[in-house]
């Protein structure tokens, strides 16, 4: 017998499902007021890493490595999303309580489908991160291997979904931006 340890790696895709679960969790929580809002702070935060993307990798981080890029991207990132989720929403009355039950189930409900959509988008953004900087965190997350459902599920990470497939040019994601803050401004 050998004193080994054996590490085994969870797909990147799986966990791309479990965070987006998490998200539903926290939705059904939170309501679907302050998830609205935080999807929106998220959406234009993977926007704008998207869109500037030429600047601070081809630029301002050209003569980084990967893995310390990874890290600056992904923590430019975090912190937008933290000061999304970072909001104050009052009831129509404005206070606490004066929703009838029926209203808070709506709430619940409609917050975790608008909690899971931003679980993944939070770390479907982590892992396209991942993935244009050739996954720098080797051993822990290595690329998947060709074949894998994860290597199959690359197509559905958010900013290559929604910015029109591996070689898109982001004109959907465009569209899409625009679309949800249109959403968010008429909603709320």
């Amino acid at each position: 017998m050998s004193n080994r340890i054996e590490w085994r790696m969870i797909q990147l895709s799986n966990m791309l499902w479990l965070c987006a679960l998490v998200g539903a969790v926290l939705g059904f929580q939170r309501g679907w007021n302050r998830e609205v809002i935080s999807m929106s702070g998220i959406v234009l935060g993977w926007f704008a890493l998207f869109q500037f993307d030429g600047l601070l990798r081809g630029t301002l981080l050209a003569t980084m490595p990967f893995d310390q890029v990874f890290l600056v991207q992904v923590l430019l990132f975090l912190a937008l999303t933290f000061f999304s989720y970072q909001t104050r929403i009052f009831t129509p009355e404005g206070r606490p309580g004066s929703e009838t039950r029926r209203e808070r189930t709506q709430s619940s409900l409609l917050g975790a489908l608008v909690g899971f959509f931003n679980g993944y988008l939070i770390w479907g953004t982590i892992w396209y991160f991942l993935d244009i900087n050739e996954y720098p965190m080797s051993p822990y997350i290595i690329a998947p291997a060709p074949g894998s459902a994860s290597a199959n599920s690359l197509s559905m990470i958010p900013i290559v979904f929604f910015g029109g497939g591996l070689d898109g040019t982001g004109d959907f994601l465009t569209a899409v931006v625009i679309i949800v803050l249109f959403i968010v401004l008429v909603v709320m």
